[in-house]
């Protein structure tokens, strides 16, 4: 076979296509490595009253965590911090697979009535060694007087091969590993919570379209809505 230039230019064509072949790894791994997801939901319910649904994080994630499918969290105890407020970190233990597991999760920051942003610091399955700048955060809108809409987002940049391959094998693990939050049942606690108690007079202003239907049942829960 002749090559244009010889052994040089064989050595120079083999040198420019490893070059070419780890530029596309690296833009791969870093594509790959990143994660930015935003889902949105509207809950028939006053921004005050969705709040407090979701400002302790204990009963958020035990609730609405995707990680309730996979793990059984046994126990939440407040490691630092008034549970609440940023540098707040909570721990929680239980079973994952059958095997014990533990997380620390830091809140760090919040607006009161508005936003909480939380973060995994360290957890047994060693997930935050693969991480960096990764927060989960929930953002009240209010639409009007009794409307609000819910917003989740979570971020994070994957530096861990481990972590890459595991959100490519099984994405929806990873992102339980990640604090991932279901907002459709969010939205049907919410929403049932602003029902009147059966027995109940509504005023007269309110006619029946006006009030929030009953929750479907799980496996007809309303869409979320993706950005």
């Amino acid at each position: 076979m002749d090559l244009a230039g010889g052994p040089n230019g064989l050595v120079v064509l083999v040198i420019a296509i490893a070059a070419v072949s780890g530029i596309l790894v690296v833009l791969w791994l870093l594509v790959a490595g990143r994660v930015d997801s935003s889902r949105s939901i509207v809950v028939h319910a006053p921004v005050d009253r969705a709040w407090e649904s979701i400002r302790h994080f204990p009963t958020l994630h035990a609730r609405h965590g995707k990680a309730r499918h996979l793990c059984r969290f046994e126990e939440w105890t407040l490691r630092r911090g008034d549970g609440e407020r940023p540098g707040t970190i909570w721990r929680g233990s239980g079973i994952w697979d059958s095997d014990q597991y533990w997380a620390d999760v830091e809140i760090v920051w919040t607006v009161p009535g508005r936003e909480i942003a939380l973060s995994l610091r360290r957890d047994s399955l060693g997930t935050h060694r693969g991480l960096r700048h990764h927060v989960g955060s929930l953002r009240l809108e209010s639409v009007d007087a009794a409307t609000t809409k819910l917003t989740w987002r979570l971020r994070a940049r994957l530096r861990s091969p481990r972590l890459i391959l595991e959100r490519l094998r099984a994405g929806s693990r990873l992102r339980a590993r990640l604090l991932d939050q279901g907002l459709r049942s969010l939205k049907v606690e919410i929403d049932q919570s602003e029902q009147p108690a059966p027995g109940e007079t509504l005023p007269l202003s309110e006619t029946p379209d006006s009030v929030a239907t009953a929750p479907l049942p799980p496996d007809r829960l309303p869409p979320e809505t993706t950005v």
